[in-house]
């Protein structure tokens, strides 16, 4: 475990959610967040590789249980308010987790938004056999050689594309692929150079310089970002934050237990608890947000989206609160069962 990408997870969850809440200052970490997400989700997994079938029986059981609780309460609740069955075929595409690959956005946006999310990580897990099979037969030359290409491509697919096709990117498996793939190839790197074990002898000084150093950089990410530069912005879904999410990753790993002053801050038993929800508050915030709309606010006199944009400050802890009794309640004991079932295999 590496506690501080856990914190980082917590911290970056927190952001998305206040971004999904109609504030354009948090777009940089939102979408930050989300390249954060798959490419940790893609280094953990060529850090710490595991046979086959535990992998995908860890990972699966991992998301689907959780989005079909956060679909279901979604169906519920518009069943609730309309009293009638509204749903078409596309249910389908999101109870198996297809919709990510459908460029429609009422397609991959349907339903519960965020599940998105979850059906391009599943994609991702999907590839990530034959990724680690090429991974483990080339060369760090070759990897980074391939890897290069494929970060060029997409950023002249950004600087070519327009409109809704842009907006695509964000969330298709194919794009989101490489930002998974980038994690692994950066956990190889680490791993068949000793890294980690280069580190071990750090000061607590030059832990701080480094970790101020991967948040310096990102700051500048942020201030060239607010800069309105359109040919920056034009990579604003991925492309733009690969180097600080990188350095944010690889300073997290390399000091992983010899961590400097900001790693100490993040290692703190509040963050690593908040980081260890993340998973829950990305995908039950819009149910929560929902509940709060349309059921609790009616009862103080608003109702419904016209109070959607204030009431951040109603929902944080309402989303806090759900996703630890969700976590505590239903993710933990499923992930038990599982480890039980695995273990006596």
């Amino acid at each position: 475990m590496i506690k501080t990408l856990t914190s980082w997870r917590g911290i970056f969850a927190l952001c998305i959610v206040r971004f999904h809440f109609a504030t354009a200052q948090f777009d940089q970490m939102a979408f930050s967040g989300v390249l954060f997400f798959f490419m940790t989700s893609g280094f953990l997994a060529a850090l710490h590789p595991h046979k086959l079938q535990d992998f995908y029986h860890r990972r699966l059981w991992r998301i689907f249980p959780l989005h079909w609780l956060a679909l279901g309460g979604m169906i519920a609740l518009d069943l609730a308010l309309m009293h009638k069955f509204t749903y078409g075929w596309d249910l389908a595409f999101h109870i198996t987790l297809l919709q990510s690959w459908f460029p429609s956005a009422a397609i991959h946006y349907g339903y519960n938004n965020h599940s998105w999310f979850l059906s391009t990580l599943l994609a991702c897990i999907m590839a990530t056999p034959l990724l680690m099979k090429w991974i483990e037969k080339s060369s760090l030359k070759q990897i980074w050689t391939v890897m290069g290409l494929a970060c060029l491509t997409l950023v002249v697919v950004c600087y070519s594309t327009e409109g809704p096709w842009l907006s695509y990117t964000h969330t298709c498996p194919v794009t989101r692929i490489v930002d998974y793939t980038l994690g692994m190839a950066l956990a190889t790197t680490i791993t068949r150079l000793d890294l980690r074990q280069k580190m071990k002898g750090i000061s607590l000084a030059n832990a701080s310089l480094l970790e101020l150093m991967a948040l310096a950089v990102f700051a500048a990410f942020i201030v060239v970002h607010h800069a309105g530069n359109p040919i920056i912005n034009q990579l604003y879904i991925a492309p733009l934050w690969w180097i600080p999410v990188m350095l944010l990753i690889t300073t997290s790993a390399l000091l992983n237990g010899h961590e400097g002053l900001i790693g100490k801050i993040l290692t703190s038993k509040l963050l690593l608890w908040l980081g260890g929800i993340s998973f829950e508050i990305y995908i039950l915030q819009q149910l929560v947000n929902n509940v709060f709309c349309y059921v609790i606010a009616p009862l103080f006199g608003k109702f419904g989206i016209i109070i959607y944009n204030n009431s951040f400050a109603w929902c944080l802890p309402l989303i806090i609160v759900t996703s630890w009794i969700v976590h505590q309640y239903f993710t933990k004991p499923i992930a038990q069962v599982t480890s039980n079932k695995m273990s006596k295999k």
